[in-house]
């Protein structure tokens, strides 16, 4: 699939807007879907639902806000405007795509234990949604891992390991510096993580890849330190 990439009606692949986070390419999809087709997306992942996913974490509701024109269509489609999730909704999302599309209950404690060590409760795994279909969760499992690999999310490289990401630049409030955004996901001997780093008013707004400078080197520390390297 190719997309608009640049006013001049520039097209290149899906993957390589996504790998340099060409944010015409997607303001351009979104407005060409519809916003019923991206608000039925984005609910798919948790976002927008207007309530608090019922989860043992009680999740707050995530947000796109009210879209009255296709120009505020095109911001929401590149996560602006009022567009709004909480860092454990973005490490959801990740967890996704790493999970062929099943979008999952979180939960903080895996069992509990009595004093001789014998388990009295036990979290199972819980399915909130079917995000998006296998094929398409490993064909963007493929772009996200060019983002680490070719794009703007190379700061997150593991040596050995196959990382996937996306990088983010959010704008929040006139004058302040945006906030840094990396989600992610990474595999290696059996151990899995996503995650989610956001810091806070930590960007350039003169920076394209601010997330991609400030976030994902956070997002590679806990990877590691997670999974370890393709070493060992």
């Amino acid at each position: 699939m190719t997309v608009t990439s640049q006013p001049g009606n520039d097209r290149v692949p899906l993957r390589t807007a996504l790998t340099f986070s060409y944010n015409t390419a997607f303001a351009k999809l979104g407005v060409d879907l519809g916003e019923a087709e991206v608000r039925r997306a984005a609910a798919g992942f948790g976002i927008g639902t207007g309530e608090a996913l019922e989860t043992p974490l009680r999740v707050s509701p995530s947000a796109l806000g009210e879209i009255p024109d296709d120009a505020s269509l095109a911001q929401s489609s590149i996560g602006q405007r009022d567009v709004a999730l909480t860092p454990l909704q973005a490490a959801m999302i990740a967890s996704a795509v790493a999970n062929e599309g099943r979008l999952m209950s979180p939960y903080l404690v895996s069992q509990l234990q009595a004093p001789d060590l014998t388990v009295l409760d036990k979290a199972e795994p819980e399915e909130l949604s079917q995000a998006t279909t296998p094929e398409v969760a490993g064909q963007l499992t493929q772009m996200m891992r060019s983002v680490v690999e070719n794009g703007t999310g190379q700061a997150a490289q593991i040596g050995g390991v196959q990382v996937a990401g996306k990088t983010g630049t959010a704008e929040n409030a006139e004058g302040a510096q945006p906030h840094a955004w990396f989600i992610g996901f990474a595999e290696n001997n059996g151990r899995k993580v996503a995650v989610s780093v956001i810091i806070e008013n930590g960007g350039n707004s003169g920076s394209e890849t601010t997330g991609g400078r400030a976030a994902a080197p956070v997002a590679r520390s806990v990877m590691e330190a997670v999974i370890g390297s393709g070493g060992g």
